[in-house]
């Protein structure tokens, strides 16, 4: 049996292959290799962070979810290290993009409704996310696309208020559960034939809806509706939903892809400008797009939908202009 202690001493040591992988996260992830196997590290500064990430992974494992297996965990350093198992570098997002094959989804939604039925996992999740969360959220929209991304004024917030209180308010009349607050393609992997859920540090109790929209509105992929109603199928197929709970996880559907389309947004704003990772910023167009989509059905934000309408205008005419520069 290896001593996975001495894997971190060589790492640190500089004495093990490894190479970065780079994402959207702010935590550090390697890919090393010792001998005839290949692992992943988690560096996190937060050593509580960690520990309870740590556990987290241990638990849902215990209960048949799918996630990357811990073989040790190192706390005693200023910055703390996960060693995980390696799943691999295909996610779902990249299986979709080469094949267009739509299986794979359907396993995912299989994998949520079993998360969301555990309803918790004990001792493991921080806190609720409810309405100051989504609050927080079109917040963050605010500061990183409108303002910082667009130009906007700051005051701009203030005019949205009002809409963005009454958002959350209809998006939090839904189920809650056991929510992992960001599966979308690039959190979902395929490994030796099956799927495998990662980043699960945003865990929370919260809206089961909010999970099952960030798979089926995904700007990454900008699935067709045909395939969304097709996953929305499968999910329910295999949810314990009473009849009630059911229609309340349908009447907030709308408001909270909504809601998870805005925060989409701001974080590729958030994630080109501020972090510079400018291949994230491709994504914000198709975020646009659904985003608009959903507020001419729900016709209930025309503040919000003066202000995206104008924002798409501006952008694609930025994006026009930029190509024929390049052209010329």
């Amino acid at each position: 049996m290896r001593d996975f202690f001495k894997i971190f001493s060589r790492f640190l040591a500089n004495d093990i292959k490894n190479k970065q992988i780079f994402g959207g996260s702010q935590r550090r992830f390697y890919r090393i290799f010792d001998r005839d196997k290949s692992y992943i590290i988690l560096e996190d500064e937060n050593s509580d962070r960690l520990v309870r990430y740590a556990k987290l992974l241990q638990n849902l494992l215990h209960y048949g979810i799918p996630v990357p297996d811990v073989y040790a965990v190192d706390e005693s350093r200023s910055v703390g290290m996960i060693l995980m198992e390696d799943i691999g570098s295909l996610s779902l997002f990249d299986w979709y993009r080469r094949t267009g094959d739509i299986e794979p989804h359907f396993r995912a939604a299989k994998i949520l409704a079993k998360i969301h039925r555990l309803g918790d996992v004990p001792g493991r999740v921080e806190y609720d996310f409810d309405i100051p969360d989504l609050l927080y959220e079109t917040q963050y929209f605010v500061r990183h696309f409108l303002v910082g991304y667009c130009g906007y004024p700051e005051g701009v917030g203030d005019a949205l208020m009002d809409e963005f209180y009454r958002l959350a308010k209809f998006a939090a009349y839904s189920p809650k559960g056991l929510m992992h607050r960001d599966f979308q393609s690039q959190n979902i992997f395929i490994t030796r034939g099956n799927v495998c859920i990662v980043d699960f540090q945003g865990a929370r109790r919260g809206f089961p809806a909010y999970d099952l929209a960030s798979l089926i509105e995904d700007p990454y992929l900008n699935l067709p509706e045909s395939i969304s109603r097709m996953i929305m199928s499968e999910y329910f197929s295999n949810a314990n939903f009473n009849n009630y709970e059911r229609e309340m996880f349908l009447d907030s559907y709308p408001y909270i892809a909504l809601q998870r389309l805005l925060q989409a947004t701001a974080a590729y704003a958030y994630l080109s400008t501020i972090q510079e990772k400018w291949w994230f910023e491709r994504f914000i167009i198709p975020a646009l797009e659904r985003t608009s989509k959903w507020l001419y059905i729900i016709d209930d934000f025309p503040i919000l939908k003066d202000v995206l309408t104008s924002v798409m205008k501006t952008i694609k005419l930025k994006k026009c202009v930029d190509k024929c520069d390049e052209d010329d």
